[in-house]
């Protein structure tokens, strides 16, 4: 059986999802700048995409 490959959309979603469980699980926020964590988040999507894991950026 073959892996289906995530689209960017699919990724960037599956990325945003991770990261507000993991700020929710414990006692960490978000980088204030909103941008920052967009790129970050864009990032873990890029990292699933091009290697099957959300390796941080």
């Amino acid at each position: 059986m073959t892996k289906r490959e995530l689209t960017p959309d699919e990724a960037l979603k599956r990325a945003v999802q991770f990261s507000e469980r993991y700020v929710a699980r414990g006692p960490y926020k978000f980088y204030p700048d909103q941008e920052v964590v967009k790129v970050v988040q864009k990032g873990l999507a890029d990292n699933e995409i091009a290697h099957g894991y959300r390796y941080c950026p």
